[in-house]
């Protein structure tokens, strides 16, 4: 056990020089950014966590890699060393990951503002009682921590774009912290992301509790320090852990548990929509046990999304909401695709061109019909043997179909890596590279970046396949010699 806690320590210290080096790096750059162009980088910097985007250089998201490909080699080598304990146990992993991922909740900065808006969100509805889903018009509240806020999101702010099970949540988290400064409230949406990162890996536990020993423990230290995991739990505290701890736990009961199940599969569900992508396939697993099952969990899932709503208006406004979220191109395949549109789109110089937004439409209605097809085969797969790696070729199939990709979307698919098969890779490395999309957000626009942004959107999407299809049996590592002779069933779990 001492190689493990090694290498766990040498990733707190990893966090902790990394945290230092890029905020200095970035408050570095600042002569080289004149406020006229570079405006918004001004602002980040200016807030109690900075954010670091459309910086004038390279800089501050190399360094930002650097430090991740670090923290990648060395839980690589805690997942390694993990299994030479006397009786491989789940909780040194536990206790690695948050000790690490509680050093990452003090990062210096943060290269997404999404925790400025969950901080918004709460106090707004939380405080002062007003719909975040109704955001037209400016807000006349006087206070010190919104007027701080506006300075980064504008007055209104975009309108919440989140589930209303998330939003009443928010709303609690905003009234227990009415007095607490604007640092703290970003400190507690990152103990949020890193507690319930610790639900997915206890409900992961839960589903390769058939897997021999020492294998459950390496697999599930695959995904407790993945570098993606670590950042966006610690760091980036981004809702999306909330939305897979309650999935994953929904799939992980719901043979036991359907009731149980279901009304956690609502719950993410009205996190983030998102989560509804599990709903045929907990409903077809809870059918073996009876038929009426599916339907109580179909019902649930529906059910509490709906009662979450009931404090709010979501009406014209949020329809409008999720239609620009949706319209929003970037890093994706759909992007990749429309790019000749969009650069003839841009040389028309603003020219009236119909015929371009139709033929925009058509290419994402495209790629949404060729993800439905995706899940009604592979829920009538599921129906037949209910693997695991048919849920992970939808959720993959849901990333490629977004319209914007975004480093924090990874987490969707970052339980894939505990399998045991070709999908372990690929579900490391596309999580990893998803973190190379920050590149989108951390320099300004320019031609030339917009040529690195098209290469690291083609690598995202590229290697991981390349990757998987080299792989014979996912990310299988050393096992300690005693491991040979316990049974393999349970491992596909």
């Amino acid at each position: 056990m001492r190689r493990f806690w090694f290498w766990v320590a040498a990733m707190a210290v990893i966090v902790v020089l990394g945290s230092y080096a890029v905020r200095a790096i970035a408050f570095a750059m600042v002569p080289d950014a004149p406020i006229e162009r570079y405006g918004g980088f001004h602002v980040g910097l200016s807030l109690p966590i900075p954010v670091v985007q459309v910086a004038p250089h390279w800089h501050a998201i190399i360094a930002l890699w650097c430090m991740l490909a670090a923290l990648a080699v060395c839980g690589w080598q805690a997942a390694r060393s993990v299994a030479t304990q006397h009786q491989p146990s789940l909780w040194p992993i536990m206790l690695g990951y948050a000790l690490v991922a509680g050093v990452f909740t003090f990062f210096s900065v943060t290269l997404s503002i999404d925790s400025y808006y969950y901080a918004a969100f709460a106090r707004l509805f939380g405080v002062y009682g007003i719909d975040p889903y109704v955001l037209v018009s400016p807000i006349r509240v006087a206070d010190p921590i919104l007027t701080k806020e506006y300075t980064l999101l504008h007055n209104p702010p975009f309108p919440d774009p989140y589930g209303p099970g998330f939003t009443l949540l928010a709303g609690l988290v905003g009234r227990l912290e009415i007095n607490a400064t604007l640092w703290q409230q970003l400190w507690t949406w990152r103990l949020i992301s890193v507690a319930s990162c610790l639900g997915i890996l206890a409900a992961l536990a839960r589903l390769l509790a058939r897997a021999p020993a020492r294998e459950r423990v390496q697999r599930l230290a695959l995904v407790a320090f993945h570098p993606l995991v670590l950042y966006e739990s610690g760091a980036g505290g981004h809702n999306d852990f909330l939305m897979v701890a309650a999935a994953l736990w929904s799939y992980a009961i719901v043979d036991e548990l359907p009731l149980i199940a279901g009304l956690l599969l609502g719950a993410a569900i009205s996190i983030k929509y998102f989560a509804a992508i599990l709903l045929p396939f907990i409903a077809i697993r809870a059918a073996r046990k009876n038929l009426v099952a599916p339907a109580l969990i179909v019902g649930l899932a529906v059910v509490v999304p709906v009662l979450c709503f009931h404090p709010f208006t979501f009406g014209h406004t949020g329809q409008t909401t999720l239609a620009k979220v949706g319209a929003n191109l970037s890093m994706s395949l759909t992007w990749l695709v429309s790019l000749p549109l969009l650069m003839f789109k841009a040389s028309a110089a603003g020219a009236a061109q119909p015929w371009l937004d139709t033929a925009l439409r058509c290419i994402q209605f495209a790629v949404g019909a060729a993800f439905l097809a995706i899940i009604l085969v592979a829920a009538i797969a599921y129906a037949r043997r209910a693997k695991s790696a048919l849920i992970l070729r939808c959720v993959t199939a849901l990333l490629w179909s977004l319209p914007a990709l975004h480093p924090w979307y990874g987490i969707w698919l970052a339980p894939g890596a505990a399998v045991r098969s070709a999908w372990a890779p690929y579900a490391w490395w596309f999580c990893a590279l998803m973190l190379l999309i920050y590149a989108h957000e951390a320099v300004l626009p320019t031609p030339v970046n917009h040529t690195i942004f098209i290469a690291i959107a083609v690598v995202v999407l590229a290697v991981p396949i390349i990757i998987a299809r080299r792989a014979t049996q996912g990310l299988m590592l050393p096992q300690a010699p005693q491991a040979a002779a316990e049974p393999q069933e349970g491992a596909q779990a």
